[in-house]
């Protein structure tokens, strides 16, 4: 996954002192049946060297108006993913994990 902070926010300064990092991204809703959601974790990188122009070229096509922005790239390495989503049952979870890694 990649994307752009700034240096100064709370989130980056912590990934930079510690690229172990965790996060979700949840539908907000009241109706249990529609709940979704995924948790996530893996490894934080500054998206520089060789891949940086290669990378900054694909998101500036993506999001054309951060052409006129001072962004910084990052990149996250995604180990493991819990996905849940009620719409397929109730407690439905699909779990996603790179190969060779444990929680």
């Amino acid at each position: 996954m990649i994307f752009t902070s700034d240096f100064e926010t709370r989130h980056i300064k912590e990934a930079v002192q510690n690229r172990s990092v965790a996060g979700n991204v949840v539908l907000e809703t009241s109706v249990i049946g529609k709940i979704q959601g995924i948790q996530f974790s893996g490894d934080l990188f500054l998206v520089n060297g060789n891949k940086a122009k290669q990378t900054n070229t694909v998101y500036l096509k993506r999001f054309p108006f951060t052409t006129l922005m001072n962004t910084t790239l990052w990149e996250l390495r995604i180990d493991y993913a819990k996905m849940t989503d009620n719409r397929l049952g109730f407690g439905k979870k699909l779990i996603w994990e790179r190969e060779g890694e444990t929680e």
